[in-house]
């Protein structure tokens, strides 16, 4: 527009009429295709907001769980009885703890709380939970005392009466859900494990069956031949699996069996279980070794298990797995490492220290009889699209004759 309006002055000081009309309509085109085009980003920056708006104020319904430390969960239900609000110089409604001279209740629920409603809430409760209450009652305790002969115990029920408003431990909790949930759909979305979610790089998938998925590593393998199976929902380790994605990730760890005997060698599965409050996704690691190593292997990780961690341990430091597979051994909840040799059991080991404790331990146990660069497990070694791809094509073309996800 600043040349049409320079060309414009120059034809009216020459008197040429015809190019001052000509541009003067060019001009004129250029001033509404400019109004045309504010206008509609007012309108598409408005349409924009108010999409946003609608977005936000369309309420969303999630089912809140609390999980305990052994991975079981409840659901969480809404408070029973209408909340007092928090705050302000409000004086708190007495509890009525006798009637003609005796005592009918200790606390605010007695009247709501049943047994099984104790027992849950024991069983959910954690350390810190118990710290909690007892800090909250010995803020109470600077009450009226009746000296020495004021004990804790007279302490508890004395400030019944003084209990937190209706509701308040509800409310507690399902502020704790809504964290937990909110964390967990977190680490869901980042997570790279998971079959719907978009990090996962599935031009490295071999097979999917119902449940879990065979896929290669994304970095520079251990061995020709390493892979991964992991279930293809969020789960964090083998000792919280349902019992049908453990019967069919059993079915993938026979075939990779009998596909490694078939080319004389053997195969190690290794699972680490590190840092249960980071809920990381599930991996079952296949790599392969010569047979002759293959039979050396349950010596270098025994001898390799028996001086990790630290040196006093409360669990015991090697878990036989020869006879019950590492659900039956290793209590939920517990961070654990697992290997197992082929169809034959193998060991575990409860983690105490994770600081201690390498993430790459057992790799670094199989590098070590393979007499591998220490680069190969320490650190993810990137590799191109087109390496990836030949390394795909060529254990595909192993997996082809003993694929166990095709019927018939």
């Amino acid at each position: 527009m600043n040349r049409l309006g320079a060309k414009l002055v120059k034809a009216e000081i020459m008197g040429n009429t015809a190019m001052v009309e000509k541009l003067k309509s060019q001009l004129d085109a250029a001033h509404k295709a400019k109004e045309n085009y504010a206008a509609r980003k007012i309108l598409q920056d408005a349409a924009k907001s108010k999409q946003v708006t609608v977005d936000a104020s369309e309420d969303q319904e999630v089912l809140l769980f609390r999980s305990d430390h052994s991975g079981r969960a409840w659901p969480v239900n809404n408070p029973s009885g209408p909340q007092e609000p928090r705050g302000g110089r409000r004086k708190k409604k007495a509890i009525e703890t006798h009637v003609d001279g005796e005592r009918v209740r200790y606390f605010q629920d007695d009247d709501n709380v049943g047994l099984k409603e104790m027992v849950r809430r024991e069983k959910m409760s954690t350390p810190q939970d118990q710290t909690a209450l007892y800090s909250r009652m010995a803020s109470k305790m600077m009450g009226k005392t009746d000296g020495d002969n004021y004990t804790l115990d007279d302490m508890f029920v004395s400030s019944a009466a003084q209990r937190e408003g209706e509701g308040r431990e509800e409310e507690r909790m399902r502020s704790r859900a809504i964290g937990e949930s909110r964390r967990l759909a977190a680490c869901i979305e980042k997570c790279q494990q998971c079959f719907s979610s978009p990090e996962l790089q599935k031009h490295l998938i071999v097979a999917i069956g119902s449940k879990v998925y065979l896929s290669l590593p994304a970095g520079m393998s251990m061995a020709e031949g390493h892979c991964r199976i992991c279930p293809l929902q969020h789960h964090c380790c083998a000792t919280g699996l349902d019992e049908d994605v453990w019967s069919e990730m059993q079915l993938f760890r026979r075939t990779l069996v009998q596909m490694f005997e078939s080319q004389e060698l053997d195969c190690v599965f290794m699972e680490m279980h590190m840092n249960p409050r980071r809920r990381q996704h599930m991996v079952l690691e296949c790599i392969p070794l010569p047979q002759e190593l293959g039979h050396m292997a349950p010596i270098y990780f025994k001898k390799a298990i028996m001086e990790c961690d630290d040196e006093w341990s409360m669990n015991k430091k090697v878990i036989e797995l020869s006879s019950k597979d590492i659900r039956h051994s290793v209590p939920r909840g517990l961070p654990y490492f697992a290997v197992d040799f082929g169809l034959q059991g193998g060991f575990a080991h409860v983690i105490e220290n994770e600081q201690k404790f390498p993430h790459y331990f057992g790799k670094e146990v199989v590098g070590g009889m393979m007499d591998l660069e220490p680069r190969r497990w320490r650190k993810l070694i990137r590799e191109n699209f087109d390496d990836q791809r030949k390394k795909v094509l060529r254990f595909s073309q192993w997996w082809k004759p003993y694929d166990c996800t095709k019927t018939g």
